[in-house]
């Protein structure tokens, strides 16, 4: 067995590099440039850690350029805990699968500039336990004294936050204006569907929770019991209902796979309103004789926006289903069965099908029938179920092709144009595949084309290179089952 040359190790980077870190994909550690970002054509950067002041360099073991065990640990092939708690729950029940419950995420130095050195740090925590302690007694102080002030706190960003959070409880308030408007429940929408889309987790699901807290407050969407300010024009009576359906649509996704978990938002009501137009909408001329209602909506052309709220409202529906004895209700499963489908047979039988709106039913529709297809034991409960979960994944299966690849829905589409809607449902049809390939002489083909989808996607949405990891784990289970 040869050695490697003193050359080839010169091109190898000891670390992987800042990219490959922050999206937990596993680095060749090429030097200039790794595979994966050369592919991606993304900036690769291989850092030295910043230095740290003297003080704390004093009792930290030097680290330079050359890796340490940290370091290691760090490019070991983990998926953080949060991440599969909300997107696939079910791989947890595998012990061979592993797991990590903190991020490997870097401190940046300016952060912990904030901090100050041992001392200010220590001057902190006393005036914390001596005063706000003395009321508000849920942190353990043994435990904060033993562990969090330990000089390899720099490492873990969960420490370090707290340790923020004791200067900012312990410090008196500058005088500040805080703005309350429709334009940072905006900002706010916009931070969720970025953690969304990213694999964010569980800072996408809070997100969403804090977004919903802020629009009731605006008075958004809620009862007339509750004071709010007057609207004076129909466009911002539109936005206003706008904002409230895009928090009800991620509330809703956030939840996709792994049902159970609370929603934020109330369940829209029959008599809400659906969003006016969107050419209308866009050009400030809303109009009060073109809104419809959940339970009346328009009987011709619907707005595109309009139509994801109705198939996220249905979405919930299928949520609040599963997350109840689902086993049993076969009433309404068989309602859902049959809205979803029709919603998908009309979507997909127009001229100019709205992608986003179809991939994001097919997802609420493969939500509806996961159960029975990744779950030997429930499938055992009601064959007749099991049966039409798999008629279903054929129906799919031949939609895709038809649909997604060679009208380029889902593929081959231009990544900054996509939603991430999308990506649920292929990573479900791609996992039954893998279990059913036997029995389904396209499945393989069909998987193989998503999985390099979502490899295309990823330079977009990071949440799809985190369900290709899910992949990987799911065929590693496999192989040992």
């Amino acid at each position: 067995m040869q050695t490697p040359s003193h050359e080839s190790s010169l091109n190898i980077a000891p670390q992987s590099c800042q990219s490959c870190r922050s999206r937990k994909r596993k680095c060749d550690k090429a030097l200039p440039t790794c595979s994966l970002c050369a592919k991606r054509n993304r900036s690769c950067e291989y850092s030295r850690p910043e230095p740290l002041s003297h003080s704390a360099t004093a009792s930290i073991p030097e680290r330079g350029w050359y890796p340490s065990p940290l370091d290691e640990q760090a490019d070991i092939q983990t998926i953080d805990f949060p991440t599969i708690l909300f997107l696939d729950p079910a791989l947890l029940q595998h012990s061979l699968l592993e797991t990590s419950s903190t991020v490997g995420t870097t401190v940046l130095q300016d952060i912990l500039q904030l901090l100050g050195d041992l001392d200010e740090i220590q001057l902190t925590a006393t005036r914390f336990f001596k005063h706000i302690h003395q009321w508000m007694p849920f942190i353990s102080k043994k435990r904060f004294y033993d562990l969090y002030l330990q000089p390899s706190f720099r490492s873990r960003p969960d420490v370090v936050l707290l340790l923020l959070a004791l200067k900012l409880i312990t410090a008196f308030p500058p005088a500040v204006e805080e703005s309350f408007s429709i334009l940072v429940l905006q900002a706010g929408v916009l931070v969720a569907l970025y953690e969304l889309g990213h694999g964010i987790y569980p800072a996408a699901f809070l997100s969403i929770g804090a977004c919903a807290r802020y629009a009731h407050a605006l008075g958004i969407n809620v009862s007339r019991t509750v004071p709010t300010r007057r609207v004076l024009t129909l466009v911002e009576v539109e936005e206003r209902r706008r904002v409230w359906w895009a928090v009800v649509i991620l509330d809703r996704f956030v939840s996709i796979g792994c049902p159970g978990r609370p929603f934020a938002t109330a369940d829209p009501k029959l008599d809400d309103y659906l969003p006016a137009d969107d050419v209308a909408w866009d050009q400030g001329t809303v109009k009060p004789d073109r809104f419809s209602t959940l339970s009346s909506p328009m009987t011709g052309h619907m707005s595109k926006f309009a139509l994801l709220c109705q198939a996220a409202r249905l979405l919930g529906q299928v949520l609040h289903h599963l997350s109840a004895d689902f086993t049993s209700e076969d009433d309404v499963w068989i309602q859902l069965d049959r809205t979803l489908q029709s919603m998908l047979a009309a979507a997909l039988n127009i001229d100019c099908p709205d992608y986003d709106q179809i991939t994001f039913v097919y997802s609420a529709l493969v939500a509806l029938y996961t159960p029975w297809l990744s779950s030997d034991a429930v499938q055992k409960i009601d064959s007749h179920r099991s049966q039409r979960a798999k008629v279903i994944l054929q129906q799919i299966t031949e939609r895709i092709n038809a649909n997604l690849i060679e009208r380029q829905c889902f593929l081959g589409r231009d990544p900054e144009d996509m939603s991430p809607w999308g990506l649920y449902f292929a990573y479900r049809i791609c996992g039954a595949h893998m279990r059913t390939s036997s029995k389904a002489p396209h499945g393989l083909e069909v998987a193989r084309k998503l999985r390099e989808g979502f490899m295309d996607i990823d330079v977009r949405w990071n949440v799809a290179g985190v369900y290709l990891q899910l992949l990987e784990a799911q065929e590693a289970i496999n192989l040992e089952a």
